[in-house]
C-alpha cells in the first residue's frame, strides 16, 4: 500500500532557513502534551507549521514524544486516502501502531474505519511514550465522514495520543465540548502574530536590514504582526537598493493588498528574466522537482536554480525528501497564487500545453493519478481518457471507485462515450455499493462503445447485467446474461472467469435451482480467491451458506462461512458474511452470539451504504428481537427494514420482510393483521414464492393454524413439503413438518402428530437446529415431551421456564383439544349457555353436547367448573 503514496506528505517539514526564536509560543504549545486535541488555527502566513514544528522539536526531546505529521492537500477528501496516509505517518513513527489500519486499507472494498479506529486506539494504549500526531493544513478537508472519524478517535483517545490541527479555519469538529472538559488547547492568531522582540529579531538580527525601532514599529503596526507580511516585506527591503528603506514602509501603510503588490513589483520582478520565466510557466504545478520543470518549461537547469531560490527567497519551500531522492518543492500558497494569476494573463494560450506537459511527465513515473489530474486541467481529454481506462479496474480494486466516478463527471460527454472500460468498472463499483439504480446508463453507454474483440469486457458487462436482472428478479434473464459471460470469458483470464461463474451462480440461485447453485458458488469461490477478487469470494461465500441453510445443512453453512469472518471483519460490502453467519446462530438459539454479529454487520452496512444489505441487517435483528420475546423491539427493527427496502433493494427482499412482519403479527395475536400483510401483494404472492420458495406459503400455512383452520393447514403443507423434499430443501421441509405436527395434534392425529415430529427431530439433530422448534411454542413442547428422547429433552430445555413448568404438569396430561373443543371451551369460559355456545358456532345444541362430552373425558372432569378448572391449571387458555 506505502508504495503508492508519497512519503513527502509524512515527513516533519524542515527547518525554515528564517527561523525566529519564540519562547512565549513554545512554551504555550508545550501544554499540547496535556489534551488529546490542539487547535492551532489562524489565516495563512501566521507561521502556523514553524511554531508547532520547533514545539514538538522540544516536546522529542523533554518527553521522548513520538512525532507523526501529515501534511494534507484537496485530494485527501477521500476517506480510503486520508486513512491511508494517518496509517503510513503512525507507522512510521511507531512500527507497533498502524499496522491494523494498513492492513485493512488495502483492496477493493476497505475496511470500516470506525472499527479500525477502536484497533489503533488500543495499539496506541499499549505504547508507553506520548504519540503526537499532527494534521497540517486541515482546512483542505471538507468530509464530514473523515470529521466524524476523527472526533471518535479524541473523544476515545488515550493519555498518551494527541492530535493537532493546523489549520486556516475552524473546522466542523465538537469544539465546545471539548473546551468545556479541558481537553482542548487552541492556538490563534493572536498568539500567532509577531511582537515588537520577534519583529526586530527577524527583521534585524536574521535579515540583517538595520532597521529603526520606529520603522520596524511602523511594520508592525502596519502588518499587525502577521508573520508573512513581515517576511514578505523584509525581502523586499532587503533587496532596495536605495540608502533608506522609509519610502517602502509608507507605501506599506497606504495600501491594504500590499502584500500582493509587493510579490508582485518587488519580488517577482525583481527576479532575473530567466528565473521569472520559469516560476511563471511551473506556477500549474503544485508539487514539482527539477527534472518535471524541465519537461513542463521546456528548459534545462532546474534543479539548480530551484535549490539556490529555496536557499536565498522564502516562497520556494523544499519538501522533505528522501536521502537518494531528486528534491521537491512547492511555493508558498500566496506566492503561488499570484504566479498562477500572472500566468493566465501572460501566455493564457500556453497555460493548456503547460498542464498537458506536466501530465506527461506523471504519467511517464508512474504517478497515473496526477496524470489525470494535469490532463484534465488542460482540457487534454484524450490523455485523461486513455490514463483512465488504464487505471479504472485498480481503482475499483483499491476502493477508490469515488475518484473514478469524478473523474468521469469532469469529462465531457463525448469523451466519456469512448471509455467502455470505465463504465463497465463503475457499473460494477454501483453494484457492490448497492446503487443499483444507477447501474445500467453506464453499462448501455459502455456496450455501444465497445470494440468487437474485446471478449473478456464484454464478458464483464454481461456479467453485471447479470447481477443487475439477479437483483430485479428476472432469473431467466440473468441466467441469459451470465452464460454470454462465460461463452465469451476467455480461458486464460482469470479475472473474467470468475466474474462470469459467479453471475452463473447467481441467476441459478434467483430461479430456484438449489443443488446447480451450490455447485456453481462452490466452483465459484476457488476462482475468485485465485483472482484476488476478495470481495466476490467472500460474497460467494455468504450466499453458499444461505443454501446450504436452506437445504437444512446448518453444518455445511457454518464451514462456508466460519473461514471468511476474519478475512470480512474490515470490508463494508462483506456485511452479508456476518448476517448469514448470525441465522445459523440464531437457529441454534445462540441469541447473544447472534446479536454480536448482527451488530457488526450493521456497522458494515452502515459504512458501506447499502440498502439491501442494511434492510437484510434489520430483518435479521426482527427474528433475533422475536426470538428474544421482545416484540417491541422487533416491530422496531422491521420499520427500519422498511424504509431500506422502499430506498431500492433487490426483488428477494421484500418477500422476506412480508414474511417476517406475518410472523410478528401472529406472535402478537393480530390475526387480521397478519391476514392483511399477507394479502398485501395479492396475487403476486404465489410468483414471489418461485423465488423466496416456501418462505410465503409457510407464512400462509401458520396463519391458517392460528386462525384454527388445521385441516386446510395440514392440506397445504402437504403440498409444501412435497415441493421442498423435490427440490432438497430440507430446511424448508423441517419447517413445514413441525407446523403439520401442531395440525394433526390439533385435527386429534395423534399418530400422524408423533411421526411428523420424529421425522423433525430426526432431520434437524445431526444439524443441531433448536430455535425452529421453540418457536413453535408450548403446544410442541407438550409434545416434545410425550417423544422422551435425548435431542428432545435437550430442546424442552431451551424453551422459557414458564413453558417447561408447564409441561412437568403434564406426566399424564390428557389427549390434545380438538380445534372445536376449543372453540366450546373458551365460549363456557365466557358463561355461555348450550344454547349460546350452539349459536355462536352455528350448530346445533345436540352437537354442542357431543363437543363437551368429549373434553370432559379429555380433561377428566365432569362439570363445567372442573372442566374451566383443569383447563386453567394446563395452561390451555394462554396457548390460544
Amino acid at each position: 500500500m506505502s508504495e503508492s503514496l508519497l512519503r513527502t506528505k509524512i515527513a516533519l517539514p524542515a527547518r525554515h532557513h528564517c527561523f525566529i526564536p519564540r519562547p512565549r509560543l513554545i512554551t504555550q504549545l508545550h501544554r499540547l502534551i496535556d489534551v488529546p486535541a490542539t487547535l492551532v488555527s489562524a489565516p495563512t502566513g501566521f507561521g502556523k507549521t514553524m511554531a508547532v514544528q520547533e514545539a514538538l522539536r522540544a516536546l522529542a526531546t523533554r518527553h521522548a514524544a513520538a512525532i507523526a505529521w501529515l501534511t494534507l492537500d484537496v485530494h485527501d477528501n477521500d476517506p480510503v486516502q486520508f486513512w491511508r496516509y494517518v496509517a503510513l505517518a503512525l507507522h512510521t513513527t511507531l512500527p507497533a501502531c498502524g499496522a491494523t489500519l494498513i492492513e485493512a486499507l488495502t483492496g477493493p472494498q476497505p475496511a470500516p474505519v470506525r472499527s479500525l479506529l477502536a484497533a489503533t486506539l488500543n495499539e496506541i494504549t499499549a505504547q508507553t511514550q506520548h504519540l503526537v500526531l499532527v494534521l497540517d493544513d486541515y482546512h483542505l478537508i471538507d468530509l464530514h465522514a473523515i470529521h466524524d472519524d476523527l472526533t471518535f478517535l479524541i473523544e476515545y483517545a488515550p493519555p498518551n495520543l494527541h492530535i493537532v490541527f493546523i489549520t486556516r479555519a475552524d473546522p466542523p469538529l465538537p469544539l465546545h465540548r471539548w473546551r468545556a472538559r479541558g481537553q482542548l488547547l487552541e492556538v490563534r492568531a493572536t498568539d500567532l502574530r509577531f511582537d515588537l522582540t520577534e519583529t526586530t529579531t527577524l527583521l534585524n538580527d536574521v535579515m540583517r536590514l538595520g532597521l529603526s525601532a520606529e520603522e520596524i514599529m511602523t511594520l508592525l503596526r502596519q502588518t499587525e504582526g502577521w508573520p508573512a507580511a513581515l517576511s514578505m516585506a523584509g525581502l523586499a527591503l532587503r533587496d532596495d537598493t536605495a540608502p533608506s528603506p522609509t519610502r517602502h514602509i509608507a507605501q506599506l501603510a497606504q495600501h491594504n493588498r500590499f502584500i500582493i503588490e509587493y510579490l508582485t513589483d518587488e519580488v517577482l520582478a525583481q527576479q532575473p528574466a530567466e528565473v521569472r520565466a520559469l516560476l511563471l510557466r511551473i506556477a500549474v504545478l503544485e508539487r514539482f522537482c527539477g527534472s518535471l520543470c524541465d519537461a513542463v518549461a521546456e528548459t534545462t537547469g532546474s534543479a539548480a536554480l530551484l535549490e539556490t531560490l529555496a536557499q536565498t527567497h522564502g516562497f520556494i519551500v523544499p519538501l522533505p525528501s528522501a536521502p537518494n531522492d531528486e528534491p521537491w518543492f512547492r511555493f508558498h500558497r500566496l506566492f503561488g497564487d499570484l504566479l498562477r494569476g500572472q500566468a493566465r494573463c501572460t501566455f493564457p494560450e500556453d497555460v493548456d500545453a503547460l498542464y498537458r506537459r506536466a501530465a506527461a511527465w506523471h504519467a511517464a513515473h508512474g504517478d497515473v493519478e496526477q496524470a489525470v489530474e494535469y490532463a484534465i486541467a488542460g482540457h487534454d481529454f484524450a490523455h485523461a481518457a486513455q490514463l483512465i481506462e488504464r487505471s479504472a479496474n485498480t481503482l475499483v480494486m483499491e476502493g477508490r471507485a469515488a475518484l473514478l466516478e469524478r473523474w468521469l463527471h469532469l469529462l465531457p460527454d463525448a469523451w466519456r462515450q469512448t471509455m467502455p472500460r470505465a463504465g463497465v468498472a463503475v457499473a460494477w463499483a454501483l453494484i457492490l455499493r448497492g446503487r443499483y439504480s444507477e447501474v445500467a446508463p453506464y453499462l448501455d453507454q459502455a456496450e455501444t462503445t465497445m470494440l468487437p474483440d474485446a471478449p473478456a469486457l464484454r464478458g464483464e458487462l454481461h456479467a453485471a447485467r447479470a447481477v443487475l436482472a439477479e437483483t430485479q428478479g428476472r432469473a431467466a434473464e440473468a441466467l441469459v446474461h451470465a452464460r454470454q459471460a462465460l461463452d465469451l470469458a476467455p480461458a486464460d483470464h482469470l479475472i473474467a472467469q470468475a466474474v462470469a461463474h459467479t453471475a452463473i451462480a447467481g441467476a441459478l440461485r434467483i430461479s430456484g435451482d438449489i443443488d446447480a447453485a451450490i455447485a456453481a458458488y462452490e466452483q465459484a469461490v476457488p476462482l475468485c480467491q485465485a483472482a484476488w477478487l476478495r470481495l466476490p469470494a467472500l460474497l460467494g461465500r455468504a450466499h453458499l451458506g444461505l443454501l446450504y441453510l436452506t437445504q437444512g445443512r446448518l453444518r455445511s453453512a457454518e464451514a462456508a462461512l466460519k473461514p471468511a469472518l476474519q478475512s470480512a471483519i474490515f470490508i463494508p460490502a462483506a456485511s452479508p458474511v456476518f448476517i448469514a453467519y448470525s441465522a445459523i446462530l440464531i437457529e441454534r438459539n445462540q441469541l447473544e452470539d447472534a446479536h454480536q454479529h448482527l451488530r457488526h454487520a450493521l456497522d458494515l452496512a452502515q459504512q458501506s451504504g447499502h440498502t439491501a444489505a442494511l434492510a437484510q441487517c434489520h430483518l435479521h435483528l426482527a427474528r433475533l428481537r422475536r426470538a428474544q420475546g421482545d416484540l417491541a423491539g422487533a416491530q422496531v427493527a422491521l420499520d427500519t427494514a422498511a424504509t431500506f427496502t422502499a430506498q431500492g433493494v433487490p426483488a428477494w427482499v421484500e418477500p422476506l420482510l412480508i414474511a417476517e412482519r406475518v410472523r410478528l403479527y401472529l406472535d402478537q395475536g393480530a390475526i387480521t393483521k397478519a391476514r392483511h400483510a399477507l394479502a398485501s401483494r395479492g396475487t403476486d404472492i404465489e410468483a414471489v414464492a418461485g423465488a423466496v420458495r416456501e418462505a410465503l406459503p409457510l407464512i400462509r400455512a401458520r396463519l391458517l393454524l392460528h386462525q384454527g383452520r388445521s385441516a386446510d393447514a395440514r392440506a397445504f403443507l402437504d403440498n409444501i413439503i412435497a415441493s421442498a423434499e423435490q427440490s432438497g430443501r430440507q430446511g424448508r421441509v423441517i419447517e413445514a413438518l413441525i407446523l403439520r405436527t401442531l395440525a394433526c395434534a390439533a385435527l386429534n392425529d395423534e399418530a400422524a402428530a408423533r411421526d411428523d415430529l420424529q421425522r423433525a427431530l430426526a432431520m434437524a439433530e445431526p444439524e443441531g437446529y433448536v430455535r425452529i422448534f421453540l418457536d413453535a411454542g408450548a403446544r410442541l413442547a407438550r409434545l416434545l415431551h410425550r417423544i422422551g428422547s435425548a435431542y428432545a429433552g435437550r430442546l424442552l430445555e431451551a424453551f422459557p421456564s414458564s413453558v417447561r413448568a408447564r409441561v412437568a404438569n403434564l406426566t399424564e396430561s390428557p389427549e390434545p383439544l380438538t380445534d372445536r373443543e376449543r372453540d366450546v371451551l373458551r365460549l363456557m369460559a365466557r358463561g355461555l349457555t348450550y344454547r349460546q355456545i350452539a349459536s355462536e358456532l352455528v350448530v346445533s345444541v345436540n352437537t354442542v353436547r357431543y363437543h363437551i362430552k368429549s373434553l370432559y373425558s379429555k380433561l377428566q372432569v365432569n362439570s363445567r367448573t372442573l372442566a374451566l378448572a383443569r383447563a386453567h391449571e394446563l395452561h390451555l387458555f394462554e396457548e390460544d
